[in-house]
């Protein structure tokens, strides 16, 4: 699902995971997105509020009032996405494609935000003056005028798959590293029947 989220956008899903454990929710809402995309990418708040900019502790403390918390949920719990959190990156999924964009960024996460108008989030964002429609045409803009925008889509790409790329070796050479480890203790093992044995 996440395949052509850049870095910034995936660890926006990251952190909302912990906000969401943080809350003590059962799931990530649209609300743990936003917070985590201002603690992730906080320029992109700013360059849209046309009212002073919320701290991420104040919007922290303010989305709580609203929606309640419950005990603190361990990070290591795998939390399922809402209905609406799936329909927000759905719209950021479609706000990418309209654009041309091979990429979904922390922008078009923002767009799908705002695109679910009945969320607390949506709420919020409006609230600090951040509208769907200025945030959707000076990224159209941006795309339009840019002669390297196909470029940078390429780049961002080809990032992406070296940040794959990357993950494989990892997750490869851990793999190997508990092979060894088990072939080591097999090892072990058979020496020390042997050692028995004589």
């Amino acid at each position: 699902m996440f395949e052509r989220y850049t870095e910034k956008a995936r660890r926006v899903i990251f952190f909302a995971r912990l906000e969401a454990s943080e809350f003590g929710d059962t799931a990530i809402e649209p609300h743990h997105i936003l917070l985590a995309l201002i603690r992730e990418d906080k320029p992109l708040i700013v360059r849209y509020c046309k009212v002073h900019p919320p701290r991420l502790d104040d919007l922290r403390d303010g989305i709580r009032a609203t929606t309640g918390s419950a005990d603190k949920v361990s990070a290591s719990v795998d939390l399922p996405l809402s209905v609406q959190t799936k329909s927000v990156l759905n719209y950021a999924a479609e706000e990418s494609k309209q654009l041309n964009h091979r990429y979904l960024g922390t922008e078009h996460l923002l767009l799908g935000l705002l695109r679910a108008e009945q969320t607390t989030a949506a709420e919020v964002l409006n609230e600090f003056g951040v509208s769907l429609q200025i945030v959707r045409d000076e990224l159209r803009a941006r795309t339009i005028e840019s002669p390297d925008a196909g470029k940078a889509g390429r780049v961002q790409e080809l990032r992406m798959l070296a940040a794959e790329a990357r993950d494989l070796a990892t997750a490869i050479v851990r793999k190997a590293e508990r092979i060894d480890a088990i072939c080591d203790r097999l090892i072990e093992s058979s020496s020390d029947k042997e050692g028995d044995g004589g």
